[in-house]
């Protein structure tokens, strides 16, 4: 008998991606792992994300720590747009994920001036 785990790793379809890039946590995770180089910790992405609040400056928001480990990151994998090692507590970028973390960026860039006129 196999305990051979079945492959979950896709790309799913335009609208699967949408859904998973609708939250702004994930998005920026992308963006913040395409500045980043090679396998990041758990900890450093929480640190990361952390910064942008004013209330948790200098230090981690433990919810952020805690949804990047169980939602985030695992939906990331499932995706096929990161690895995620969970027992070690390190992400790596797949290609695919740092080609959307990009497509992300130029997005938000374009978004800017429209924001600015609002």
């Amino acid at each position: 008998m196999s305990t051979k785990r079945p492959t979950k790793r896709r790309h799913g379809s335009p609208d699967e991606i949408f859904d998973l890039l609708g939250k702004k946590r994930r998005r920026d995770l992308l963006t913040v792992l395409c500045s980043l180089s090679g396998s990041v910790t758990l900890f450093s992405l929480a640190d990361n994300l952390s910064q942008d609040d004013t209330n948790h400056e200098g230090t981690i928001d433990e919810e952020v720590l805690v949804m990047l480990h169980h939602v985030d990151l695992p939906k990331l994998d499932d995706a096929g747009l990161i690895t995620y090692n969970p027992s070690q507590q390190v992400v790596t970028l797949d290609s695919v994920g740092a080609d959307l973390g990009a497509a992300i960026e130029q997005v938000e860039s374009a978004l800017d001036p429209m924001r600015d006129a609002l």
